[in-house]
């Protein structure tokens, strides 16, 4: 998205007990389940929100600060973060 070669994205997981701020180089879903469509807003676009498809569950491959292969299942709110963040790791504005 800024013309530099390099994958990471940086969220806040509210997936466990207390929230934490979570960064991820290189990260890749490889398993999608329960697509639905939903709506979504962006700091990179003027304007309102925008229809997208999510899935309510992935799986990401991705790495740590310390450079070691995680694999782990987000969920619902998080799940759509992390889709949101790859998509523009891949060039993709909702």
């Amino acid at each position: 998205m800024i013309g530099v070669r390099k994958r990471i994205i940086a969220f806040l997981d509210e997936s466990g007990r207390a929230p934490t701020y979570t960064v991820m180089p290189n990260p890749e879903i490889i398993k999608k389940d329960g697509a639905y469509n939903t709506e979504e807003g962006c700091l990179s676009l003027l304007g309102g929100s925008r229809p997208c498809k999510r899935y309510k569950s992935i799986k990401v491959k991705y790495q740590t600060l310390e450079l070691q292969t995680c694999i782990k299942t987000y969920t619902g709110w998080t799940a759509q973060i992390i889709q949101h963040e790859v998509d523009h790791c891949d060039g993709v504005l909702i």
